[in-house]
């Protein structure tokens, strides 16, 4: 095997290998009433091909911010344009396809909303470590500015930056957009109320005016806005110093606590609404309180 036949397909395995296993574990987490592979496999599709139109609006909102983009650390950069941006796209893809197809458990905004976003992660992964792919995705009208100085794919350096992102990015993507499903589960049910709930009363934090079920959502965008803005501001702010080694541990460790605390919470509701279901020990462990 030739060295650049190998440096590819490591290339893809990084790439493709973080996006599958966080896949499973999702599905693993909602296995007591699992959601149709199709639906969730086109949810995933979508969200590949979302971060094409999300990377042009971004390289607008760029423009448009000119050297304020850049200000504080790239403050605006991290939690305007890359955040909002891709958030929002990923919700826009759940409201799309899964919203009033499949989707009947508070869970599910999790399930599908994770999907939406490693289909995301797994597009930016690619074009980190497939030369085809990075020069397939620059040839898009508006996005060619994102490349400038692009030369990492389908080198060492690419892969080197396809593992730190497998370890930190793409869960990074899944976690916040999990977090963000949660509340577009409770969107998606907001006129049924469980018997105890200690996050009921979260949409009152917005104007009256403002729909339940809008408020639910607008919540959840935030968190995930807050996360994911968090995590690039972080990246852009500190660079490779040694302080980034114990803030991104912080940022991912924090969310996915919050995200299984969350998880469970779907998991109770949806368990009063449609009778408790059996779970395998590991999953019961993680999301049963004691």
């Amino acid at each position: 095997m030739s060295p650049t036949l190998a440096l590819e397909l490591a290339g893809l395995l990084v790439a493709i290998a973080p996006v599958m296993v966080l896949v499973l574990v999702f599905r693993y987490a909602d296995a007591a009433r699992p959601e149709p592979k199709r639906e969730v496999f086109v949810t995933m599709v979508l969200g590949f091909l979302a971060c094409v139109p999300a990377a042009a609006i971004e390289v607008a909102e760029r423009r448009a911010l000119g050297h304020w983009a850049l200000a504080g650390g790239r403050f605006l950069d991290a939690w305007l344009v890359a955040a909002v941006t891709e958030e929002t796209a990923k919700m826009a893809v759940v409201f799309l396809w899964p919203w009033r197809r499949r989707f009947d458990e508070v869970m599910d905004g999790v399930v599908y909303t994770s999907a939406a976003s490693l289909g995301f992660g797994l597009f930016e992964n690619l074009i980190y470590v497939d030369a085809r792919v990075a020069s397939l995705f620059c040839s898009v009208p508006g996005v060619a500015p994102l490349c400038s100085g692009h030369t990492v794919a389908g080198s060492v350096e690419g892969l080197v930056l396809a593992v730190v992102r497998a370890l930190t990015a793409v869960p990074m993507h899944a976690v916040a957009s999990g977090l963000m499903g949660y509340f577009l589960g409770r969107a998606r049910f907001h006129a049924w109320s469980p018997a105890a709930d200690a996050y009921d009363d979260l949409p009152d934090l917005l104007p009256a005016w403002i729909p339940r079920p809008a408020a639910w959502s607008l919540l959840g965008l935030a968190a995930a806005v807050g996360v994911h803005g968090t995590y690039d501001w972080a990246v852009f702010a500190m660079g490779t110093r040694p302080v980034i080694f114990v803030a991104l541990p912080v940022i991912l460790g924090g969310s996915v606590w919050g995200l299984v605390r969350l998880c469970r919470h779907a998991l109770l509701i949806d368990d009063e609404r449609l009778g408790a279901a059996p779970r395998t020990s590991i999953i019961e462990a993680i999301t049963v309180p004691r």
